[in-house]
C-alpha cells in the first residue's frame, strides 16, 4: 500500500511525488504519457516558481537540457514600452514542457518515488465508507492493475479524471475570453521575454530551449474560427502592428506546427475530499495570458506536500490540513486571478502594463 498515488506526473504531480518521497513517504505517480512528452502550455517561469526550482535542485539539469537564462522582461501597450532588467545573478526560464516535465519526473524517481509511464487510470477504488482508497487501470500491456493508497491525488489537468470521478465542486467560474496560437522559431533576435499588447490582441516572445524562440499571438475568443483559417497570415499581421518586434518576426523561420486553443471556462474546484485531493490545473484554472500555469502547479505541489506531512506526522487531522490547503490556495491566487482576468480582456492600458511589470519578482539567483 502506498501513502500517496498521484494521477498525472507533469508539473503538478512530479514535484509532489518528489517532495513526498524526499520526506520518506511511499509514493506512486502514474501518467498516460511517456516522457519526454509535449503538451499545450505556457512557458514563463519567474519569481516563486524559479525559487522552487532552486530549492528542488533541478536548475542545473534544466540548463544542461538547453534552457536559456532570461534576464530582461519587456511589456508594451499603447505604443509605450517598459523594460525590466533582472538583478545581477538573477534570471528566469522559459522551458518547453518536453524538458521541464522530464526533468521533474527524473527528480521524482531520484527521490525514491515510483513512476509508471504509459499507464491509464480507468477508475477509483473506494472503501466501505465510500472514501477513495486507490486506483484501477492498466499499462500498455493491457493487464488490469489495482493499487491502494492513503490518498489519491489528481494532478491530471483540466480534464481531470479524478475530479470527475469524485464530483469535485466548481466555484468562482468565469468565461474564457481569449484564443491563441504559438509555435517555435529559429533566427528570431531575442530581447528577453516580451509581451506586446494592442487593443484586442497581444503578441509574445519567449526564448526557450536550444536557441529557439516561442512566438505567440492572442485574440478575443470569438475570433477563433475566423483567425485559424489563415493562421500564418493572422499571426504575421499581429506581429506587424509593432515594428520593433514585427520586423524580427518577419526575419525568423517557423520550425514546428502551430499549436492553438480557445481559453476554457475558468474555475476553482474544491481540492479535497475523503481519500482524495487535487493539484494544479485539476483544481484551479485561468486564462494563460499571464503565464501562471506552471507556477500554480509548483505552488500546489509544495502546499499539498506540507498539508499531507502535517497530518501524517501527527500534527493535524487530515481533513483540517486539506481544508487549510484549500484556504491558502484560494487566498494566494485571488489577486492574480483578478489581474489575469483584466489582462485577458485584451484592453490593457500602459498603466496596467507598468503595474504588472513592477510586480514581477526577482527570479532565481
Amino acid at each position: 500500500m502506498y501513502d500517496a498515488i498521484i494521477v498525472g506526473a507533469r508539473c503538478g504531480g512530479a514535484p509532489l511525488a518528489m517532495n513526498l518521497a524526499r520526506k520518506g513517504y511511499r509514493v506512486l505517480a502514474v501518467d498516460r504519457a511517456h516522457f519526454p512528452s509535449d503538451t499545450l502550455s505556457t512557458h514563463c517561469l519567474t519569481g516563486d516558481s524559479m525559487m522552487r526550482l532552486v530549492t528542488w535542485g533541478v536548475i542545473p539539469k534544466l540548463m544542461a537540457a538547453g534552457c536559456r537564462p532570461v534576464r530582461t522582461v519587456r511589456m508594451a501597450s499603447g505604443g509605450q514600452a517598459h523594460k525590466v532588467e533582472l538583478p545581477d545573478g538573477v534570471f528566469s526560464l522559459n522551458p518547453r514542457r518536453t524538458v521541464i516535465d522530464t526533468v521533474l519526473v527524473d527528480a521524482a524517481r531520484d527521490a525514491g518515488a515510483e513512476v509508471r509511464e504509459g499507464f491509464t487510470v480507468t477508475g477509483l477504488l473506494r472503501d466501505a465508507s465510500g472514501a477513495v482508497s486507490g486506483i484501477e487501470g492498466h499499462g500498455e500491456g493491457g493487464g488490469a492493475v489495482r493499487e491502494e493508497a492513503r490518498i489519491v491525488v489528481g494532478a491530471d489537468g483540466r480534464h481531470s479524471m479524478v475530479a470527475k470521478a469524485v464530483g469535485a465542486e466548481e466555484y468562482g467560474t468565469l468565461p474564457g475570453l481569449t484564443c491563441g496560437w504559438y509555435s517555435y522559431f529559429e533566427g528570431f533576435d531575442d530581447d528577453g521575454t516580451e509581451v506586446w499588447y494592442d487593443d484586442g490582441q497581444a503578441v509574445l516572445a519567449f526564448p526557450t530551449n536550444d536557441g529557439l524562440t516561442c512566438l505567440a499571438a492572442v485574440f478575443p475568443i470569438e475570433q477563433f474560427e475566423a483567425r485559424r483559417a489563415g493562421i500564418d497570415g493572422t499571426v504575421a499581421g499581429a506581429f506587424a502592428v509593432q515594428p520593433a518586434i514585427g520586423e524580427r518576426y518577419a526575419a525568423a523561420r517557423r520550425v514546428e506546427p502551430w499549436y492553438g486553443m480557445r481559453s476554457p471556462t475558468w474555475y476553482y474546484r474544491r481540492p479535497y475530499g475523503p481519500g482524495w485531493a487535487l493539484a494544479g490545473d485539476a483544481g484551479y484554472l485561468k486564462d494563460p495570458i499571464l503565464g501562471q500555469g506552471m507556477n500554480d502547479a509548483f505552488r500546489d505541489a509544495d502546499m499539498l506536500t506540507a498539508a499531507l506531512d502535517r497530518s501524517w506526522s501527527g500534527g493535524e487531522p487530515l481533513e483540517a490540513a486539506l481544508a487549510a490547503y484549500q484556504r491558502e490556495r484560494d487566498e494566494v491566487t485571488a489577486e492574480m486571478c483578478r489581474v489575469n482576468y483584466e489582462f485577458s480582456r485584451l484592453k490593457n492600458t500602459p498603466e496596467m502594463v507598468a503595474m504588472r511589470l513592477a510586480a514581477i519578482p526577482g527570479g532565481a539567483g
